[in-house]
């Protein structure tokens, strides 16, 4: 399994071409392009992508299915909730089906599998 690290995917526009060049299963890939702004994706402050992931690690600590975060940043006007929807392994490793729901206008929904890593960072899964 290959797990690719949050920071890599939650800096923005500017790691497009970092993610271009990762070998990722296409599945992962289209998720990528998503979070990155391209193709009907959300396009993300840093500020945004700062609360996003904030929400993100307080919904997986401790990994509960049905945990539900929020985050709303004013000055943009965008917001969003994660939401933990199964618990399970992988390869030995604890991980959680999430679904991130970006919202300004309309609700953006996104569904990501998310890995802890020895170093207890949490990664998406390919």
């Amino acid at each position: 399994m290959r797990l690719l690290s949050i920071p890599s995917f939650v800096l923005g526009v500017h790691t497009a071409a970092l993610i271009a060049t990762l070998t990722v299963a296409a599945p992962a890939q289209a998720q990528f392009g998503l979070f990155l702004g391209g193709r009907g994706g959300v396009d993300l402050t840093d500020e945004d992508w700062d609360l996003f992931r904030k929400a993100l690690g307080d919904a997986l600590t401790p990994m509960e299915e049905g945990r539900r975060t929020e985050w709303n940043n004013p000055k943009t006007g965008v917001r969003g909730d994660v939401i933990v929807q199964k618990v399970h392994e992988r390869d030995g490793v604890p991980c959680g089906d999430v679904q991130a729901n970006f919202i300004r206008r309309t609700v953006q929904p996104y569904r990501l599998t998310f890995c802890k890593m020895a170093n207890g960072q949490w990664a998406i899964a390919p």
